[in-house]
């Protein structure tokens, strides 16, 4: 099959984080305790992805909800940052609704749809997204904009990051592009298995993101568990299943196969139980450069299946269905 527009899409993200890091926010001067991200699917998962790069350096918490309930502790102080490709996910619109009743500082990210209009009558900053691809392929756009949003209120650490190590991430994704790169190997070697992503917590959201790819982009079932839980609790289980089509995906940067450590310790007894499994080691030299090297793998891996297996990964025909339903259309 012919290369398709996904990969073109792919192949985009990091121009597109590159178009709105810089985009210039005047939100005034909040004093912001907290930052709350409200959004759905894949729009989540990029909100995900900015709160595991920044939790282990940022003196604030990070909260990514995924549900209309919005926590008490949301109001002054707390900057949200509301995402929807659509702007009509029923349970964005809520949560948007709820804090916008509060004294909170507020930012929509979207490509339009109801909230565009409901935002701007209210006065709120919106950050438009462009229209024309699937939502998953949106999140350089989303990354780059809450960057920009968390710089223009004094929290400049992630975007600085960010930036300064896309030069690297655009010479890894030219290497993912070339015949033979590891993005083949791997698609190569996951057609007719289940894969199940393991990964550290500092590493969450890009398995959700690599499950997600698998979902839409492969058309396949995945899972992810974390590392901790599978050394102490799924082993056992897995022992029993030689032969069979799970397949474990070990995903971690190469800091952290060091003798001794976690990373290392679960990779042996992973290998005492005799059954497949692929330890995918990232290089690089920040924690950012690491995930986003993480990210951009996953994608170009399950586009590759799609392809091999001559299907457009852009086609979600059940999912279209399923929201049309959601939303009473026939």
């Amino acid at each position: 099959m012919d290369p398709t527009q996904a990969r073109e899409r792919l192949h985009e993200f990091l121009d597109d984080i590159r178009k709105t890091i810089d985009t210039d926010i005047d939100l005034g001067k909040p004093e912001v305790k907290a930052i709350f991200f409200g959004a759905m699917g894949g729009s989540a998962i990029s909100a995900n992805i900015v709160a595991n790069c920044c939790s282990h350096y940022m003196d604030v918490p990070l909260t990514t909800n995924r549900s209309p309930i919005v926590p008490n502790w949301v109001g002054k102080g707390t900057l949200v940052i509301i995402s929807t490709y659509s702007g009509n996910t029923d349970e964005t619109l809520e949560m948007y609704n709820k804090v916008i009743k509060t004294e909170a500082t507020v930012v929509v990210i979207t490509a339009g749809g109801k909230i565009k209009d409901i935002a701007e009558k209210d006065g709120i900053p919106v950050l438009m997204v462009p229209t024309g691809f699937q939502p998953r392929y949106s999140a350089g756009f989303m990354i780059g904009y809450i960057a920009a949003i968390m710089a223009s209120v004094g929290y400049t650490e992630f975007k600085n990051r960010l930036k300064g190590c896309i030069g690297s991430l655009e010479t890894y994704r030219n290497y993912l592009e070339a015949p033979g790169s590891l993005a083949y190997l791997l698609a190569d070697k996951y057609k007719g298995c289940i894969p199940v992503v393991c990964t550290e917590n500092k590493f969450k959201a890009v398995s959700l993101r690599w499950k997600a790819a698998f979902n839409e982009n492969a058309k396949t079932i995945c899972f992810d568990t974390a590392l901790s839980e599978f050394s102490y609790f799924e082993a056992n289980p897995w022992s029993e299943y030689k032969g069979k089509k799970l397949r474990l995906i070990v995903l971690t940067g190469e800091n952290d196969l060091a003798d001794g450590g976690p990373v290392k310790t679960a990779v042996k007894n992973i290998e005492s139980l005799g059954f497949p499994f692929d330890l995918v080691a990232i290089a690089g030299t920040t924690h950012e450069e690491r995930l986003f090297r993480a990210l951009i793998l996953g994608d170009y891996v399950t586009v590759y299946m799609a392809e091999a297996a001559r299907i457009d990964p852009e086609l979600t025909p059940v999912i279209t269905e399923l929201k049309k339903r959601i939303r009473g259309e026939k």
